[in-house]
């Protein structure tokens, strides 16, 4: 029997940032050789294990990457120390996600127990807060019937999410001496195409519901109080549904940015022995309301409708293996990536039972 507490405070103790998953994954393997599975680490770090079985493959997963813990004086606990303070348990990646990975371990040690007939597959993957690396490898080679996303969601079942991309707008003047007369100013072009997307129409989604596109960032090149800039670059965080879709949310942002430069820039990202490269592109994911595995795991947890969560998950990548992605796991993601991440014990113990119930009301219905 796996005490799922004892495992997640083991594994928030073993920091593991984006590409530096080690620490978890051998705490992981550990826990999994311990309940009778032998785990194995693919090219791009990712943990896998197999329960063994007859008939449709339900697959378990999440990430065991954390983002950074930012100034430790910050936390009320040490934010590596995985701390039980009045029934919370603390620390970086409580709730985004060890508590869902411990909780995952757990189910698949009671099916064990009682003897659920069927294939579990265990998938614990590397750099997805970085834009998915482990989880885009291992969806070329994975087969599942029904797949469980442990991504915090209060316990709420999930449907999928809007989609995320970082169009960049550049606008670029005559770099020179603020004392100088007539030289062309890039802020003034950076001021009217931010009036125009205030108020840019980015439509809607029936599912995901409105579009939307707030500026985060503004870089100036050379960065000195008395320069007039030879180039402004100004970030955009866009959140789209597969309505609109990325196309037409960056036609938007054209049509609105004036004589900007609009760009979507990539990015490369290492996990294990594999290197991607990729867009600041981020897809949305969303699950028919009326998907039949749907219906099956409402009604296994108890409830009536599904929701969507509010950033953007692995799920696109995982659904590339033909399998329905369904979300669920314990936590506030509210409290994720801040300085009071903590997951209470009774949702913790309340997962265990809940993966469980997926994974065996999944099966039963893709052996219909």
């Amino acid at each position: 029997m796996i005490d799922a507490a004892g495992l997640l405070a083991e594994l928030i103790r073993a920091e593991s940032p984006s590409g530096a998953e080690g620490p978890a994954r051998a705490v992981l393997a550990r826990a999994l050789r311990a309940i009778g599975l032998e785990p194995w680490e693919d090219e791009a770090g990712n943990l896998e294990a197999q329960k063994p079985g007859a008939g449709p493959e339900i697959l378990l997963t999440g990430h065991m990457d954390v983002v950074p813990a930012g100034d430790a004086d910050a936390w009320p606990v040490p934010p590596f120390s995985g701390e039980i303070r009045d029934g919370f348990l603390w620390g970086r990646g409580a709730v985004d996600m060890k508590g869902a990975l411990a909780a995952m371990v757990a189910a698949t040690a009671r099916l064990m127990e009682v003897g659920f007939p069927g294939p579990v597959r265990l998938l614990f993957v590397a750099a997805e807060e970085v834009g998915g690396v482990g989880s885009r490898l291992a969806a070329d080679r994975l087969s599942p019937a029904a797949i469980v996303l442990g991504e915090p969601s209060k316990l709420r079942l999930m449907r999928g999410h809007r989609g995320r991309v970082e169009p960049h707008l550049r606008f670029t003047g005559t770099q020179g001496h603020a004392a100088l007369p007539g030289l062309k100013n890039p802020l003034f072009a950076l001021g009217r195409a931010l009036v125009g997307l205030e108020g840019v129409a980015l439509g809607a989604d029936p599912d995901t519901g409105a579009n939307t596109c707030q500026p985060t960032r503004v870089r100036v090149s050379p960065d000195a109080l008395n320069v007039v800039p030879g180039s402004v670059e100004l970030t955009l965080d866009c959140r789209y549904g597969p309505g609109v879709g990325r196309e037409g949310v960056l036609a938007a942002v054209r049509r609105a940015a004036g004589e900007a430069e609009v760009f979507v820039p990539e990015q490369r990202v290492r996990a294990g022995r594999v290197a991607m490269t990729y867009p600041f592109d981020f897809p949305p994911y969303v699950l028919p309301a009326d998907h039949p595995y749907l219906r099956t795991a409402l009604s296994a947890l108890g409830q009536g409708t599904a929701g969507l969560w509010p950033f953007t998950t692995d799920a696109p990548y995982l659904a590339k293996t033909g399998a329905p992605v369904l979300g669920y796991g314990p936590g506030d993601p509210a409290l994720a990536h801040t300085t009071e991440e903590r997951l209470s014990l009774a949702d913790l113990e309340a997962a265990v039972t809940g993966y469980a119930r997926l994974v065996e009301a999944l099966y039963r219905e893709a052996s219909a």
